[in-house]
């Protein structure tokens, strides 16, 4: 009988969409009855719906590990385990370890962002660190940093589609039998949303209001529609404890992202097409990579096509009909979480061949920037390119104020204020968040 391999999850936390696919992968992990052991530890806290959810699990987790200053206590985990998951996405606190060094360890890092665009963007350094380099969408095979990677930087890289499974009670056809209904379920912020989302759906000109469920910039949204005289035309719920009830009354999921978005694999693509909702995308990266146009829903160009999908949709409801049929088995065939899990698994036990090693990321210096400052941190982790350039001009030249990227502005999410929070004080981190 193989003995059996112990994997430790590291992240920053476990909330929002990653924390609903860690706990599906455990979920099933413990379902499959198989060989490896799973462990969680985290750099900041462990929200009560995970913690409660482990604890049923019997899955041991430690959390603080960074803000509480226990990196002793990581490193010892990590030495300890057979393999070592690190779940990714640029986040300061995970910068700053790499960057001081990990113990000895045979590391595979899981990407939940598509790093097309800073702050979410991947820096070449990144590619160097890991034994496994694993893609959350094969999207993010065509970044331009990562079609430019040496063969010996290629050969680390995988694809392993970020989801939390199939959503319960998607067993059975959900029967849409009301007046054709779209709406929207998700994150509900300028950095995800498409700026001009409510424009883009009251285009269509569907007499039943738009459903809109999900925050946290649900009110700001209730605002702007209240100031464009389209109150009526929409139904913002803010956030749902449950999108279930949601996905069940819709015909179709309007999703038009901000094009410099940093999702994945959109779970909410994937539970909307479980529950025969048609999903209507814009043409960008990640969602042209999980939905095909015309067999499994509709992607649009242009906001005048997304616009026009969505009527199309409601005028022909037999094209609808067939697009939610094939969007539904698309789903059951290659969305299960056992799909994932046994990519994994291939992925463990290629890592266990491998002898332990220590590691940190090598970042290029910054002129006149202090190296591993929280400033030089953040620079770096905008990658190598124009976009990444952009706040150290801000710094030198004082920029107009249009070239900084809407995600610049956000609290978190890689962000300068973001990095100052996490990791300040920094005079020059200081400075970038106040121009």
């Amino acid at each position: 009988m193989k003995s059996a391999k112990n994997i430790l999850h590291i992240l920053p936390h476990a909330g929002g969409g990653v924390g609903s696919v860690i706990r599906a992968l455990l979920t099933s992990e413990l379902q499959a009855r198989s060989s490896y052991i799973h462990s969680v530890a985290l750099l900041e806290g462990l929200n009560e719906t995970t913690k409660k959810h482990f604890e049923t699990l019997g899955i041991s987790w430690a959390d603080g590990l960074a803000v509480k200053g226990e990196l002793k206590k990581l490193f010892s985990l990590m030495e300890a385990a057979d393999v070592v998951l690190m779940h990714w996405w640029n986040h300061p606190l995970l910068m700053r370890l790499l960057f001081e060094g990990l113990p000895p360890c045979r590391l595979a890092l899981w990407s939940h962002v598509n790093g097309f665009h800073v702050p979410q963007a991947f820096p070449r350094e990144l590619f160097e660190v890991p034994d496994r380099f694993i893609f959350a969408t094969k999207a993010s095979m065509q970044i331009p940093v990562v079609q430019a990677l040496p063969e010996e930087l290629k050969h680390k890289l995988r694809v392993i589609r970020s989801c939390a499974g199939l959503p319960a009670g998607s067993e059975s056809l959900c029967v849409k039998n009301k007046p054709f209904t779209m709406g929207y379920v998700g994150t509900v912020e300028p950095a995800k949303m498409h700026a001009d989302f409510l424009k883009l759906c009251a285009a269509a000109k569907i007499p039943t209001p738009c459903i809109v469920a999900g925050g946290p910039a649900h009110d700001d949204l209730k605002n702007k529609a209240e100031d464009l005289g389209l109150a009526g035309s929409f139904e913002i719920l803010g956030p749902v404890a449950d999108p279930l009830p949601v996905f069940r009354r819709l015909h179709a999921l309007a999703y038009p992202l901000n094009p410099n978005h940093y999702g994945t694999g959109e779970q909410v693509l994937i539970e909307a097409m479980a529950f025969g909702a048609v999903p209507v995308v814009l043409a960008n990266p990640p969602e042209k990579a999980l939905v095909k146009h015309g067999v499994t829903g509709l992607v649009a160009k242009t906001p005048m096509e997304f616009s026009q999908a969505l009527r199309f949709l409601a005028d022909n409801p037999v094209d609808r009909g067939r697009l939610a049929n094939a969007g539904r088995q698309f789903v059951l065939d290659e969305c299960g979480i056992a799909h994932s899990l046994d990519a994994f698994h291939v992925i463990f036990e290629e890592l266990s061949m491998l002898p332990k090693r220590s590691r940190r990321i090598c970042l290029q210096r910054v002129k006149n920037v202090v190296d591993g400052s929280p400033f030089h941190l953040f620079l770096a982790s905008c990658g190598n390119n124009r976009e990444g350039n952009i706040a150290l001009e801000m710094i030198e030249k004082t920029i107009a104020e249009e070239l900084v990227p809407p995600s610049f502005y956000v609290l978190t999410r890689g962000s300068p204020a973001h990095y100052l929070r996490m990791l300040g004080p920094d005079k020059d981190l200081e400075r970038l968040c106040r121009i």
